[in-house]
């Protein structure tokens, strides 16, 4: 089995958490060390993709779409609240 300090969080059973969390450097150069492998992990996983799919582009609509209607928010409200809308 590895090391505790090689686990990730999320493989740490219950009962080695007290553990694995007295083996973890909470220095000012290790919680940048951690910093810099999750934002490694992260570009890796989401930015520095070799092959993709649609997501994406779905994303991107869906980030649009949220984004009118916030800035559109108080005209739609406006609107929503009258009974007649002639």
């Amino acid at each position: 089995m590895a090391d505790k300090t090689e686990l990730r969080l999320s493989e740490v059973k219950l009962g080695g958490l007290g553990r694995w969390i007295s083996s973890c450097n909470f220095s000012p150069g290790g919680i940048g060390r951690a910093i810099a492998r999750g934002r490694e992990r992260y570009f890796n996983k989401y930015i520095n993709v070799r092959k993709t799919n649609v997501a994406p582009v779905g994303q991107f609509v869906a980030m649009v779409i949220i984004m009118s209607y916030v800035w559109r928010y108080k005209g739609e409200k406006h609107h929503r609240l009258r009974k007649h809308h002639w």
